[in-house]
């Protein structure tokens, strides 16, 4: 995981005008991956080995990535008390109202961004957006203000962790804890959508998760109003590093009208890697991640662990399908699929078309349900009973019908596959067991026609004449 100090660097850079975003983004990307095989790699020293900076040029860079970094103990009314992260929009620190004692979260836009007019704008469009979105799975904004030099936002301080974190430590998350999150900001998107806005920026590091298991979207300041979308879009400069790995399809395609639709797809995305624990697409550079979202699958959760329902990988599988208009259309369909899922019901949402997810279809989809309901009821036993369902029509053939992507509902999680492989098995053999055994006979019969022919040969040539 990148630092505070490489992100600030990255951002630093392009700020001066020495690297592209883009460029940062590939160093970041490599550092991520090498970190996997434990390889611990500064992001300036990356910069250097790509060729985007020279020694000396870091070196500035760091002396003034240092002067930067004076400390601040107190802004306005509020004692800062600690670092908690750093994006796009500025560092956020844990502090202290004075007037109270009320500990918040303060986000800090540094001064030279506040030159900027496109950033200024954008931390301004956060603050109503906290402001105005009164939802319990949204981070809500307590006040905006000017002093001593910076502009802040002053938001409520959520004790926890954000999702990024959790996986940190963790690997990945259960489903039913991964279900539990995405029903609550599902819940919250639904809200966002009610208010014409579209969020543009889910990922795991925008997703925080209260200690009371409370999950709560942050980072207002990607959130466009969909009704003046022209007018207020924003652009590639605005997008936060890191974001490939959860980007929609028609964001990378660079499309005007991005609804919330996008929004269900990266939320899809960040689910995705809390139940595997891996990202859905992964590269050394932004762009071979961007590429894979548009044109490439990747396994469903189920075939990477069978514990994981089909249920569930059912509703990801719409969440990212490619296309939007395949997608939940709106939130509330999402949230009420999720509640459904949550009491093992089956989606009501259709899948979409094979190939037409970026999540493949899991290798259960295949199975008649009659077979899966034979299977529940005495999964050992009448084998003769089960062979038709095994050989009869649909047994292979992939199928767009939903019912046929549950392999039955009474089927306990972390069995199915070795039941229905089991069965297959003995099937089988009940169905070619008589064939088998007809080829041991002739096997049998014809070498011991050979021996008799060799035997009265050798007597032939021995005996005297």
């Amino acid at each position: 995981m990148p630092t505070l100090e490489d992100i600030r660097l990255g951002q630093l850079s392009v700020a001066k005008g020495l690297c592209q975003p883009l460029e940062v983004e590939e160093c970041l990307a490599l550092q991520h991956k090498n970190e996997q095989t434990g390889n611990q790699e500064q992001l300036g020293e990356l910069l250097i080995m790509r060729g985007y900076l020279t020694r000396t040029q870091l070196a500035r860079l760091l002396s003034v990535q240092r002067e930067a970094e004076q400390k601040v103990t107190r802004i306005g009314h509020y004692e800062l008390i600690r670092k908690l992260g750093e994006g796009g929009m500025g560092a956020v620190y844990q502090a202290k109202d004075t007037r109270n004692s009320e500990i918040i979260a303060i986000k800090v836009l540094p001064r030279s961004r506040a030159r900027d007019k496109t950033f200024l704008q954008r931390f301004e469009q956060e603050a109503r957006a906290a402001f105005e979105l009164d939802h319990p799975n949204i981070v809500h904004g307590l006040d905006v203000d000017f002093a001593d030099g910076y502009n802040f936002l002053v938001m409520e301080f959520v004790q926890g962790k954000d999702v990024y974190s959790l996986l940190e430590q963790k690997g990945r998350l259960p489903e039913n804890e991964a279900l539990a999150i995405l029903e609550q900001i599902a819940s919250a998107l639904d809200h966002i959508h009610g208010e014409r806005l579209v969020h543009r920026g889910i990922k795991p590091e925008n997703i925080l998760v209260t200690d009371q298991g409370v999950a709560k979207l942050a980072d207002m300041g990607l959130a466009v109003d969909n009704e003046t979308q022209g007018r207020r879009r924003i652009t590639q400069a605005g997008i936060a590093m890191g974001t490939p790995f959860y980007l929609s399809p028609e964001q990378i395609e660079g499309k005007q009208q991005v609804d919330i639709r996008s929004d269900i797809y990266a939320l899809g995305a960040t689910v995705y890697e809390m139940v595997t624990g891996r990202p859905p697409f992964d590269g050394e550079t932004p762009a071979v991640v961007m590429m894979k979202h548009l044109n490439e699958q990747v396994p469903s959760p189920h075939d990477i662990d069978r514990t994981i329902s089909l249920q569930f990988c059912h509703m990801l599988e719409k969440m990212m399908a490619k296309d939007p208009a395949l997608r939940y259309q709106v939130p509330g369909e999402l949230l009420a699929d999720a509640q459904r899922v949550k009491q093992g019901q089956t989606p009501l949402g259709a899948r979409p078309p094979a190939g037409r997810s970026s999540v493949s279809r899991p290798e259960m989809h295949k199975i008649d349900p009659k077979l899966a309901s034979a299977l529940s009821e005495r999964p050992t036993e009448n084998t003769e009973r089960l062979a038709p369902l095994l050989t009869g029509p649909g047994s292979s053939q992939d199928s767009s019908d939903d019912t046929r992507y549950s392999s039955g509902s009474k089927i306990r999680k972390g069995q199915s596959a070795a039941l229905i492989g089991g069965v297959r098995s003995r099937a089988v053999q009940a169905n070619y067991g008589d064939a088998t055994q007809n080829v041991k006979l002739a096997i049998f019969v014809g070498l011991a026609v050979a021996i008799a022919v060799l035997v009265f040969v050798l007597i032939s040539v021995l005996m005297p004449r």
